[in-house]
């Protein structure tokens, strides 16, 4: 649906992208070509000039510009057309909030778990991040990716950003994300049944102290957080969308 997604054009809100929809401007393209007879003046000038480069933007595929422009309630959308490339992240800290806090990073691109461990090569999960085009977290917004790009701070990742917590909340699923996989049916392993972040920061001192288990069983609870965005975000795509 990003292709038909106009709410990141001048002056065009859920109505009046709605109104465009019913008129047959199905994608970015129909409004460069056809918009005029349904855009006028200068304002459908914008418009149009508006969706022209985001045709281009999207060719050179420059995520970034998408990730400035799109609304956050419409960023989800972007599944449509990047679903395939996406690249589901989360990481665990040591109780801090600051780039140094990180301690593992996860990253899923929808066959294969990957988990980075501080000390280890956490480093080496920045060349995922920077070729995925789509990002999904859950509250990545507020703390997984900001504490990411302070980790890295010298490089500018090329991707949209989909926080799921927030689409999710608007399919009345709320709460944080163990509560939401309970809600829709995903089951977690025994090994980290009812862990949350708190015993991930436990997990981790542990291991620092010399229990190899509990490195085990931090990187397995890691992995459940990646995976099981898939199908969270799958859900959230599925239901959300709204035929054009």
């Amino acid at each position: 649906m990003l292709q038909q997604t106009f709410c990141h054009l001048p002056g065009i809100g859920p109505t009046t992208e709605r109104r465009l929809w019913r008129a047959g401007l199905g994608d970015w393209r129909a409004v460069v070509e056809r918009g005029g007879s349904v855009l006028h003046g200068a304002r459908g000038d914008e418009v149009r000039r508006v969706a022209e480069e985001s045709l281009a933007r999207y060719e050179r595929g420059d995520w970034n510009w998408f990730e400035a422009t799109l609304p956050a309630a419409a960023k989800w959308r972007a599944f449509g057309e990047l679903g395939p490339r996406a690249l589901y992240v989360d990481i665990e800290t040591d109780g801090g909030f600051g780039a140094e806090a990180i301690t593992v990073i996860g990253a899923y691109d929808g066959s294969t778990a990957h988990t980075f461990v501080a000390g280890r090569d956490l480093d080496a999960a920045l060349e995922l991040i920077e070729a995925a085009p789509l990002v999904v977290t859950f509250n990545g917004a507020a703390f997984d990716m900001p504490l990411i790009r302070a980790r890295f701070p010298y490089h500018r990742f090329n991707h949209i950003h989909v926080d799921l917590r927030f689409p999710l909340n608007r399919l009345g699923l709320r709460g944080g994300l163990k509560l939401i996989e309970q809600q829709v049916g995903i089951a977690r392993g025994a090994q980290t049944q009812g862990l949350d972040g708190w015993d991930a920061v436990r997990l981790w001192r542990e291991w620092q102290s010399g229990s190899a288990r509990s490195l085990d069983i931090l990187l397995a609870y890691n992995r459940e957080d990646i995976v099981n965005l898939a199908p969270l975000m799958r859900l959230a795509y599925d239901r959300l969308r709204q035929p054009v």
